[in-house]
């Protein structure tokens, strides 16, 4: 098949976020105007009624504020803030236009939700406050799916410790009111279920979490709860897993059920919009916990993590978690998340024009047969505090079949399109720029799927993309970063997406000894670098961020993600060079991963990575965080003194933060106190 690149004309506003541009005019299948959309919005100096107000004219029926947001949430006035939102389609492309007039500085965009998950009438409740002792810390996760039926979970057969869960992707309760989105469990509402579905001291679990909402297999629903393993239940086993012998009352749980779908597919469908609303839920309950007229604390652990970003702590995302964490002053919270599982992902790429003898301006994408999901390629220029950005940069590409190119600069306007032989886009190339306090411009390469089970789908071609980079504006020593979006589909998960990945002649994959390398080889010319690879959701200056070792060989887990970030004069303080820490998250190189709850009761499984290494941390912060007037990650470095675990001494700090922390997890002992 032949394909060719188009120039598309700038006409009208430009996008402010490529990706959201690329799928709604490219990347989705028909999909009705009626349809409601998830997005994710930050408004600048705008409250959410001044927006709400902005935008009833133009769009009187295509926006729905999630009652979650209050009436003091919605007056609030703030320089900048994000919000969940669900908007048609007429209304994202208008909200995605820069210098548009409803206050929305970025948007993301997430998934088709559909109108049975949604109760249009849902208003904002009031929480009333549960008076706690002293010594409460509450815990709140954030995953795909629980299974908290779980022992681990309970303080006896027909108690639960879930106070609350916020199961997003699910039919809304018609006795819960106050769920824009899918339905609330309370836990008088678990206990209930729990003792009626009990038979014989025996569970009915299937039964159980089909009313929860969680497995629903008549409606063509996939939930992890419904496999013998699920991420989320062993992540929550690991940070707030006790036994019911142990009688646990203060380590109540929160947590928010994500929809499958923003996990399933990670390359455009962004997860930010669900996390957004999920976060708003958790803080507004978790502030309910009060002891003499004052929040008690509250830890939340996200084990998940992304490539993508401009990696400099500026990132929607790091403002998103810090928006959260001050969200109430009265309450004293921690976040742990982890370092990230990309390092040796072959996911990032520098383009370093100090010496084009040793560094020659290219990178290859190895694009996969068979990747039902899009690939985006994401190249971030230096900061610049202009008002016009220098032209940093100019960019080419050649697919495996067909020509190169027209150039793309580093300015306004720029695009490119690649179309087959029928005129159908399969891959553009678009510059954006990503305003302050990001300040950087960003040429995006989005690639259509290259498989697909619908037929009339463009496909992109699989193979070998040549990206290069010509210098133009930029000085020799400054560097453009480049990363692949993740695209692997997860475990447990309907395979689809096959990640990218650059595939350099020069990249040195292996040592000696035929072991992957984990780090780059000294004066490495290769521009695929292993550094820098630390997780796009973990670079803000708050939350804990956790690497992973191996217990057997007493090292760091060789997919552990590594630090630096990229360093620019907006970037938060305190700065960060790679994760806080690390702990366990394999017990060796032959048996892999560590032990934690399953989907159902009496089971324990084994999963890896540095998403079981963040929880294992929240668990001990939950001891500590009453007892210490320190910031979370200050905390974190003097509980790596108290309990060290040995690395080797010749491992880099941008891989394993301060060290080594050595936290064994037993579930039948009680919390400190």
């Amino acid at each position: 098949m032949a394909y060719e690149w188009k120039t598309a004309l700038a006409t009208g506003q430009t996008p402010i976020d490529a990706v959201t541009y690329t799928r709604l005019a490219f990347g989705t299948p028909p999909v009705n105007g009626d349809a409601w959309w998830s997005a994710m919005v930050e408004l600048e100096h705008t409250s959410i009624d001044m927006f709400a107000h902005f935008v009833r004219p133009d769009f009187p029926q295509d926006l729905l504020i999630p009652a979650a947001y209050d009436t003091r949430d919605r007056a609030a006035l703030l320089d900048r803030q994000f919000v969940a939102i669900f908007a048609r389609r007429s209304l994202i492309e208008a909200l995605n236009e820069n210098g548009n007039t409803y206050g929305v500085g970025n948007i993301h965009l997430g998934m088709v939700t559909p109108d049975k998950w949604l109760n249009l009438d849902a208003q904002p409740a009031p929480t009333p406050v549960m008076e706690v002792s002293d010594d409460t810390v509450v815990s709140g996760v954030i995953d795909d799916g629980f299974g908290f039926a779980h022992e681990l979970f309970r303080t006896d057969e027909m108690t639960t410790r879930v106070d609350y869960c916020a199961v997003l992707p699910s039919l809304p309760d018609p006795k819960h009111k106050h769920a824009s989105q899918g339905r609330v469990l309370e836990g008088d509402q678990i206990d209930a279920y729990l003792r009626d579905f009990t038979w014989s001291d025996l569970l009915d679990e299937e039964l159980f979490y089909s009313h929860t909402g969680q497995v629903a297999f008549g409606e063509g629903k996939f939930s992890p709860v419904s496999l013998q393993r699920s991420h989320g239940t062993h992540i929550m086993g690991l940070s707030t897993g006790f036994a019911p012998i142990v009688d646990v009352t203060s380590r109540p749980i929160v947590c928010a059920v994500l929809p499958p779908r923003v996990v399933e597919d990670t390359s455009g469908i962004s997860l930010l919009p669900s996390l957004c609303l999920a976060l708003q839920m958790l803080s507004k309950r978790a502030s309910r916990f009060q002891s003499g007229g004052q929040p008690v604390p509250f830890i939340l652990n996200f084990s998940y993590g992304n490539f993508s970003g401009p990696h400099d702590g500026t990132d929607e995302v790091s403002r998103l978690f810090e928006q959260f964490l001050a969200a109430d002053p009265r309450q004293k919270r921690w976040m742990t998340l982890p370092a990230g599982n990309g390092n040796l992902a072959r996911a990032h790429g520098v383009f370093d024009f100090s010496d084009p003898q040793t560094c020659p301006p290219h990178l290859f994408l190895r694009v996969l047969p068979d990747d039902r999901t899009a690939s985006h390629v994401e190249l971030w220029m230096p900061f610049s505090d202009a008002p016009t950005p220098p032209d940093f940069v100019s960019i080419t590409v050649t697919p495996p079949f067909g020509t190169e190119s027209a150039t793309i600069d580093a300015r306004e306007g720029q695009q490119q399109t690649l179309c087959d032989s029928q005129g159908r886009v399969v891959a553009t190339l678009l510059y954006t720029y990503e305003p302050a306090p990001t300040a950087r411009g960003v040429i995006t390469l989005a690639i259509e799927p290259t498989a697909s089970l619908s037929e009339g789908k463009a496909i992109a071609p699989s193979g070998r993309w040549k990206i290069s980079a010509k210098p133009k504006d930029i000085s020799p020593d400054q560097q453009i970063e480049v990363w692949i979006r993740r695209d692997q589909t997860l475990p447990g998960y309907r395979p689809g997406g096959r990640q990218s990945y650059f595939d350099n002649g020069d990249y040195q994959r292996f040592g000696p000894f035929g072991r992957p390398l984990a780090v780059d080889p000294q004066n490495d010319t290769s521009p695929v670098r292993r550094a820098g690879t630390l997780s796009g959701f973990a670079d803000g200056s708050s939350p804990m961020v956790v690497a992973a070792f191996t217990r057997k060989s007493h090292e760091i887990s060789d997919y552990s993600a590594a630090g630096p970030l990229t360093q620019t004069p907006m970037s938060p303080t305190p700065f960060r060079d790679g994760p806080d820490a690390t702990a366990e998250a394999d017990q060796s190189l032959v048996v892999w991963g560590v032990l934690s709850a399953g989907s159902r009761c009496g089971s324990y499984v084994r999963l890896n990575g540095t998403s079981v290494a963040a929880p294992r941390v929240a668990r001990l912060a939950a001891d500590h965080i009453l007892s210490t007037a320190e910031p979370a990650r200050h905390w974190l470095a003097h509980a790596v003194q108290e309990a060290p675990f040995e690395l080797p001494p010749d491992t880099i700090q941008t891989r394993m933060g301060v060290g080594g922390i050595d936290i064994p997890v037993d579930w039948s002992a009680p919390p400190e106190r």
